[in-house]
C-alpha cells in the first residue's frame, strides 16, 4: 500500500565536481512536434521504491536548466522484490548497467563504501531539525566524496525519514525487550550491528514484507504504514534508531562521457533541486493514519533510553575506529547539542477518533457484503460528474473487518481492481480512508462521513451531511449491501 503525505527532499549537497571519469549515455527525445530529437539526451536513474518523488526535483531541475536537451527518466521498481534491491542498484550503478541511481545511505556499506556511516550511528540523529543542520553542513560534500574511488559520482544528498523500532509480538521499548528476537531491517551493515548489539537477531525484510517469524521490525513510519499489517503492533514513539538519507549518484565513466555543459546542468540541477524539494515533513500525520490502522504507541522511560544507548557503545567503538568516520560523529554530536538534542516522539492522539474507534471487537459492519446495480441506477442516485464511468457501476464486493475493508468490483478495460484502506465508526456514522494509493506522496482519500445501519441482513448507507460536496463514491448508497459471508 502506498497512501501518505511524505516526499523525502531537501539538502541536496554537490560533490559531482570531484570526479570525472569516460562512458556512454542513451540519447532520445520528443521535439515539440512529438517525434525522437537526437540532440536530446536521456539519463536513466535507478529508482528501487515505488514512489519517484526523492528523485523527482532533480530530474525536473535537469530539464528546465537544460531547456528539455538533458532528461532524466526515473525508473521505479528497479530490482522489485529483491530484499536486498539498494546492495544491486548501487552495483547496477557501478557496473555502468544504468547510468545514474539514488538509494539510502545506509545501503552503501553492503558494497564497501563507508563514507555514510556516521550517518547511521544509533540514537545520535534523532530528530529532523538535526538531519536538516548536518545536511546543511559540509558534512555530505565530504561523504559524497567518498564515492570517487568507487567509480561513482555523488551528485545529491537528500534528507529522509526516521526510523523507529515497530514491535510486533511485543513492545520494543527498553534493551531487555531486544534479547533473543528476531527483528526486521533493511540491508546494511551497521544497522545490522546495531541489532546485534541490541541483542536481538537482525533478519533482512524479504522483498514481498512477509514479516512472519518477526519479531519487530526497524523502519520509518511510512513504509510500516505501506508494507506491513499493524494491527495489534506496538510504535515505540520515542526512540529514533537512525535517519534514512537518500543519496543521488552517476557512473563515473557515464559521467566523463558528458559534456562540460551537461555536467554543470547535473551540478545546478542537484543545487536547484534543495529548493524545490522543500522541508521533509515531521511522521506526526501519517502516525495518525497508522493508528487508524490499529497501531499503538508506548514511550521509553529515560532509563530504557539510557539503556539501549549503553548497549550500542560497541557499535561506535567500531564507527570510530574509522579516523573520518569518528570526526563525523564528533561534528555531528555537538550539533546535536546546539540544537537540543531531544528524540523527534510521536503517539497516538489521545482520546482521537483514530485511537479509540478501531477495536478488535466484532461489529454488525463485520462480515463480506456485495452490491450490484446498473449504470442508469447510479445515474439516479446523483452522483458528481466524474463518477459516470465503468469502474463506479456494476458487481462489488466489500469486505469489513474491525477497522479494516478491501473492496473489489469492475475496473472498466482494466478488468477487476482491489481498493483498501481503514475506517473509523463514530456512533451511526462510517468513514472510509482509502490506502492503495500509487505513491506515498499522494494523500489519503477520505471518504465520507455516511450514515450506516443494519436492519437483519442488508447493510445501508446514506450521504451524512455532506452539503452538496463530493466526499465520497455514490456508488455505495446506490443499493442496500447483502452480507454473503461472515
Amino acid at each position: 500500500m502506498n497512501g501518505t503525505h511524505l516526499r523525502g527532499r531537501a539538502w541536496i549537497v554537490l560533490a559531482a565536481a570531484l570526479a570525472i571519469g569516460a562512458a556512454a549515455c542513451g540519447s532520445a527525445g520528443v521535439n515539440k512536434a512529438g517525434s525522437p530529437d537526437a540532440r536530446t539526451t536521456v539519463l536513466t536513474l535507478a529508482d528501487g521504491e515505488g514512489d519517484i518523488s526523492n528523485a523527482q526535483p532533480f530530474a525536473e531541475a535537469v530539464k528546465r536548466l537544460s531547456h528539455g536537451m538533458l532528461q532524466i527518466s526515473i525508473k521505479r521498481h528497479w530490482r522489485l522484490n529483491d530484499p536486498r534491491w539498494e546492495t544491486g542498484l548501487i552495483k547496477d550503478v557501478q557496473k555502468g548497467d544504468v547510468p545514474l541511481g539514488i538509494s539510502a545511505s545506509r545501503a552503501f556499506d553492503t558494497v564497501g563504501i563507508a563514507s555514510f556511516q556516521a550517518l547511521q550511528a544509533p540514537f545520535l540523529i534523532d530528530n529532523i531539525k538535526l538531519e536538516q543542520k548536518v545536511l546543511n553542513s559540509d558534512i555530505p560534500a565530504k561523504m559524497l566524496a567518498g564515492l570517487k574511488p568507487q567509480g561513482l559520482v555523488g551528485l545529491a544528498m537528500l534528507a529522509g525519514p526516521l526510523r523507529r523500532p515497530l514491535g510486533l509480538t511485543k513492545p520494543l521499548v527498553g534493551p531487555s525487550d531486544y534479547r533473543g528476537v528476531s527483528i526486521g531491517f533493511r540491508a546494511s551493515a551497521v544497522s545490522q550491528e546495531i541489532l546485534r548489539a541490541l541483542g536481538a537477531t537482525p533478519v533482512v525484510i524479504p522483498g514481498d514484507h512477509d514479516t512472519s517469524g518477526l519479531d519487530g521490525v526497524e523502519g520509518h513510519v511510512t513504509n510500516m504504514l505501506e508494507s506491513f499489517d499493524v494491527r495489534g503492533a506496538t510504535l515505540t514513539g520515542n526512540v529514533v534508531i537512525e535517519p534514512r538519507p537518500n543519496v543521488i549518484f552517476m557512473n563515473q565513466r557515464a559521467f566523463g562521457a558528458l559534456s562540460a555543459a551537461q555536467q554543470r546542468v547535473l551540478i545546478r540541477a542537484a543545487g536547484q533541486a534543495r529548493t524545490d524539494g522543500g522541508v521533509y515533513e515531521p511522521d506526526g500525520p501519517s502516525v495518525q493514519q497508522i493508528c487508524r490502522g490499529g497501531m499503538n504507541t508506548v514511550v521509553a522511560s529515560q532509563a530504557q533510553l539510557a539503556g539501549l544507548r549503553a548497549a550500542v557503545q560497541p557499535v561506535y567503538r567500531t564507527l570510530e575506529s574509522n579516523p573520518a568516520t569518528r570526526a563525523f560523529i564528533t561534528q555531528i554530536t555537538a550539533m546535536r547539542q546546539a540544537v537540543g538534542g531531544a528524540p523527534d516522539a510521536v503517539s497516538c492522539p489521545v482520546g482521537s477518533e483514530g485511537s479509540t474507534q478501531i477495536t478488535a471487537t466484532v461489529t454488525k459492519l463485520d462480515g463480506t457484503w456485495e452490491f450490484s446495480f446498473t449504470r442508469a441506477e447510479l445515474l439516479a442516485a446523483g452522483p458528481s460528474p466524474g463518477e459516470d464511468d465503468p469502474e463506479n457501476y456494476g458487481h462489488f464486493t466489500w469486505t469489513l473487518d474491525r477497522g479494516h475493508w478491501r473492496q473489489t468490483g469492475p475496473g472498466g478495460s482494466s478488468g477487476v481492481i482491489t481498493n483498501y484502506g481503514t475506517y473509523v465508526v463514530s456512533g451511526d456514522k462510517i468513514t472510509f480512508y482509502r490506502n492503495d494509493h500509487e505513491y506515498p506522496g499522494s494523500d489519503t482519500e477520505i471518504w465520507g462521513p455516511y450514515f450506516w445501519s443494519v436492519y437483519r441482513d442488508p447493510l445501508t448507507l446514506k450521504k451524512a451531511g455532506w452539503s452538496g460536496r463530493d466526499q465520497g463514491p455514490t456508488a455505495l448508497v446506490v443499493k442496500p449491501w447483502r452480507a454473503i459471508g461472515p
